[in-house]
């Protein structure tokens, strides 16, 4: 495993461990905020509108953003990888010599009309640059080392990690909460996604 893959596996323990203490502490924060504006009847109506129903908001939105949040990183890659195979090779083609040749070669010649066969031996010089058609086929053993340096973009979804079962968790801690805000404090309802605005 390479260094690169070993800090991005750190990164994403410490992501779990830091968006599940966040949530926590929200939810916690919620649910004395609750109890304490539940006990403060003659000032419930303000507290709720001012406080309680957009913290409420807030946390909800936050758990969404969560579901929905994409982890983008660019790991560099920096290996060397060993290449071995065979490679054919079948191919016709012209080469040049690059010094003279001499052809030192027995030889039969037939003479016509019948006059029988000669056998002798033919030396013949071949010019530096004589160009010679060659027809290759062979099998060429290929064993190499390539570096590889790269960047590789990477894009997960935080819900196909393993903090995408601790989101649902989550999610499901603040369903009580999301029917506090609905049954008793009535809350007005949350715009839509598309109608959010972000906060800068």
């Amino acid at each position: 495993m390479s260094r690169g893959e070993i800090l991005w596996l750190a990164f994403e323990k410490f992501a779990l461990f830091f968006a599940f203490t966040v949530t926590l502490v929200l939810v916690l924060s919620l649910l004395t905020v609750g109890r304490t504006v539940w006990k403060m009847g003659s000032s419930f109506g303000t507290l709720r509108d001012d406080l309680a129903c957009p913290l409420i908001a807030d946390v909800n939105q936050l758990v969404d953003d969560l579901d929905n949040a994409v982890i983008t990183r660019t790991i560099p890659i920096s290996q060397t990888i060993p290449i071995r195979f065979i490679l054919p090779v079948e191919q016709s083609l012209n080469v040049s010599l690059t010094d003279d040749v001499q052809v030192n070669e027995g030889a039969s010649f037939v003479l016509p009309a019948g006059g029988g066969q000669i056998n002798g031996t033919v030396f013949m010089a071949l010019p530096q640059g004589q160009v010679l058609p060659v027809y290759m086929n062979m099998r060429v053993p290929v064993s190499q080392s390539l570096p590889v340096h790269m960047n590789v973009d990477v894009s997960i979804p935080l819900k196909e990690t393993e903090l995408g079962p601790v989101v649902g968790q989550l999610r499901d801690l603040l369903q009580p909460l999301m029917t506090l805000a609905d049954d008793v404090l009535h809350c007005p309802a949350a715009p839509a996604p598309a109608d959010r605005v972000r906060k800068p």
